[in-house]
């Protein structure tokens, strides 16, 4: 369905690729949109496949192009018309089945001379598809071979099997058993791919990856190391293996690709300008060029159809706006590249240090310590120092949600004897080191992204927990908390998250592990304890989680690795104190703390956002919806005492991240269901659910109003899809 943004997108999209000769020059008469239209069908039937296609007049195209010329807003009719007829037009997908191409579309017939079919048919040979068994994505993407060897790729790609960055002690994965093929369809191919053996680098400043393949017979492509800027509006080529995107109209997309998704397509276009993007933490110039790709494209090489080089290495985009890529230029400039064997014509001779050296030194003196690692890279000298996990890139997870049905409710509080203690216990608990003047916390700073991101409001400040000050809010180390008073839970909670390493790590010499913050020994159990700035009324004891035989077990709202950051090795110590404050607790099946999967934490959300981000900063509220029929449970509490507690089964998660544009907010749910009391691990899987949603939707059922800025910067249609997709998380809108 085309929306008015969709709609804007189209014109603005339909005015770029025009360029100089505007946007008349896409007008057509019956013959031509009638050509036009037999292009496409041929183009669809080279793969076998005939589709019904919406027919349109030249009248009703012309107008809408009037429309786009005159920059009066397209209705609905005028932008599908354009989007499914004029786009695929002038940005057509071939198709190389059975080793060759032809071209259909008048605009790029030229590309059935022999001698620049030849090329590009001779080039697509040493292009394939990066095959990742084992892992939860059909494929990781694409990649071209640049030596004797060695493929390129995006390191995203690469960090589906890879742990680690820079070019030292790179481990893969254990799990998943990477491959290259360059098949037209591998999915069809009988026998496994080469191997992909070896880590040569994955780059720490640019999305850019060097794998090493056993048994390459494919000859290496050339990268141009010429300033890209020679080459703007230069016809290219793109040849990958594009996958279905969530992103684009379905029908248009059906069209454009001839519903074959995952084969290796070639898709021509234009090299343009240099522009700004987000990747991993921080804004790149990169290239840009107006191809039709879709999300499998990542690792594809942009070809310069003139000479056969490669200009750049395509990772990312967004439809109708401009797609993105490494420039070979940059990556001439760079020794390291280089020295990896990558072929440059003419040879690359970096005179200068690049302006990135600083991504190089930082992977070079920071440890890898990943927590999955198989294997070394062979190729890593053993007196070299591990590398860090991308781009210092941290996690956050948030508590799982549960239904316990244990009776009926409605018990009132009475007084019982404690339960026994059963076995032996080798720990004690000890309370963190804390800093208890709390006249030194600034709490959740609103700036923290360079640009104004403000606290969620309740809906109902009446129920809300007053402190004993009369205020709303709790402010910590690095974020903040509002109560809600007679569920004596957090109602929302605002955390500024940091991956830079200077702040992570600001004193080299100290130790910033849970234990050293807490001086806590090591046979000993951190114990929780009250706010006293909020009446205990308002706040679940910690008596609560010790004292039911382990069913229920405590889990942080805002985590530690989240917050525990600054300038100086004191800040540190004072949010990992912070963080244990029962109202930063919620409970949770204690099962829960077990689970490795990455829904379970986030992982994976939390560090795809980081790679579109513009900063290695986030904004992150969470919390959980209170629902007035969450289920019942009669826990322990002080002094033997028994409470009628509910339990939430949702909870709820936005991110805010800087974008080129401002910001970018993702919105994300978590729930979990279990009945008549059924608890078991298998049980626990089976019913979580972890999904996108609209940050409105969120707020109605959180109780919570965002600001217009967040809510107005919702990626749930932008972005939203394309992320759910990597993160294998659904959507829903309500």
């Amino acid at each position: 369905m085309i929306n008015d943004l969709r709609a804007d997108r189209i014109s603005a999209y339909l005015r770029d690729i025009a360029g100089e000769d505007g946007v008349d020059a896409l007008r057509v008469d019956e013959q031509a949109l009638e050509a036009l239209k037999r292009a496409n069908r041929a183009q669809e039937s080279v793969g076998g496949m005939e589709r019904a296609r919406p027919s349109a007049s030249a009248m009703t195209v012309n107008a809408a192009l009037e429309s786009v010329a005159s920059g009066t807003p397209l209705n609905r009719e005028f932008a599908r018309g354009l989007e499914a007829i004029i786009i695929p037009g002038k940005r057509p997908v071939m198709p190389l089945a059975r080793g060759t191409f032809t071209a259909t579309h008048e605009k790029w017939l030229h590309l059935n001379n022999p001698a620049v079919r030849d090329m590009l048919v001779k080039a697509s040979r040493s292009i394939g598809r990066i095959e990742v068994p084992g892992s939860k994505y059909p494929y990781g993407g694409t990649g071209f071979v640049v030596a004797p060897g060695l493929i390129m790729t995006n390191r995203h790609v690469a960090e589906i099997f890879v742990d680690g960055v820079g070019d030292r002690d790179l481990v893969f994965r254990s799990g998943v058993s990477p491959g290259f093929s360059d098949s037209f369809a591998p999915d069809n191919d009988e026998e496994p791919p080469p191997s992909i053996s070896g880590i040569r680098m994955l780059h720490p400043y640019w999305d850019m990856a060097l794998l090493e393949v056993a048994g390459l017979t494919s000859a290496p492509l050339t990268l141009s190391p010429r300033d890209a800027a020679f080459y703007d509006k230069e016809e290219i080529a793109v040849i990958g293996y594009p996958a279905y995107d969530p992103r684009n109209d379905s029908d248009v997309q059906l069209k454009l690709f001839d519903s074959r998704f995952g084969v290796k397509q070639l898709q021509p276009g234009l090299l343009r300008n240099r522009r700004p993007t987000e990747s991993f933490g921080k804004i790149v110039e990169a290239v840009t060029h107006d191809c039709s790709t879709l999300g499998g494209n990542s690792g594809s090489a942009v070809i310069h159809i003139a000479s056969g080089q490669v200009l750049g290495l395509h990772f990312g985009g967004e439809y109708l706006i401009r797609n993105f890529a490494v420039a070979a230029f940059d990556l001439a400039l760079d020794g390291r590249v280089v020295d990896a064997g990558v072929t440059f014509d003419p040879k690359a001779s970096p005179a200068q240090v690049p302006s990135w050296s600083g991504y190089w030194q930082d992977s070079d003196t920071q440890e890898n310590t990943p927590a999955d690692a198989a294997a070394l890279n062979p190729h890593a000298a053993e007196s070299r120092p591990a590398a860090v996990m991308a781009s210092g890139q941290t996690a956050i997870r948030i508590p799982l949600h549960i239904c316990i049905r244990l009776g009926e409710g409605g018990a009132p509080t009475i007084r019982i004897e404690a339960a026994p203690q059963t076995g032996a216990t080798t720990e004690r608990t000890a309370e963190p080191a804390q800093n208890t003047n709390y006249g030194s916390r600034r709490g959740y700073d609103a700036a923290f992204l360079g640009v104004k991101v403000p606290f969620p409001k309740p809906k109902d400040p009446g129920a809300v927990a007053i402190t004993r000050q009369g205020g709303m809010r709790l402010d910590y180390q690095n974020f903040s908390i509002i109560m809600h008073a007679k569920r004596r839970l957090a109602l929302v909670t605002g955390s500024n998250v940091s991956a830079e390493t200077t702040l992570t790590t600001p004193e080299v010499a100290r130790t910033y592990t849970r234990r050293a913050l807490g001086r806590i020994d090591p046979s000993d159990q951190e114990r929780w304890f009250a706010d006293c700035r909020l009446d205990e009324l308002f706040q679940l004891p910690y008596t609560l989680y010790t004292k039911d035989h382990g069913v229920f077990d405590k889990e942080h709202i805002v985590r530690r690795e989240d917050v525990a950051w600054g300038a100086r090795h004191a800040d540190l110590r004072r949010a990992n104190g912070d963080i244990f404050h029962v109202t930063n607790c919620s409970p949770q099946i204690s099962v829960f703390d077990q689970s490795t999967g990455g829904r379970e934490n986030w992982r994976e959300i939390e560090n795809e956002v980081l790679k579109q981000a513009a900063s290695e900063r986030l904004c992150v509220f969470a919390g959980p919806v209170l629902a007035a029929d969450d289920p019942r449970f009669l826990g322990n509490f002080e002094q033997g005492q028994r409470g009628l507690i509910q339990i939430p089964i949702k909870f709820w998660k936005v991110i805010v991240a800087r974008s080129s544009a401002g910001i970018a907010a993702f919105g994300f749910m978590l729930e979990q269901s279990l009945a008549d009391g059924e608890a078991s691990k298998s049980a626990m899987r089976e019913a979580f659910r972890a999904y996108m949603m609209p940050i409105e939707a969120i707020a109605a059922l959180a109780g919570v109003a965002f600001d217009t800025a967040i809510t107005g910067a919702d990626q749930f249609d932008g972005r939203g899809p394309e992320l759910a997709l990597k993160a294998s998380i659904g959507r829903k809108r309500h």
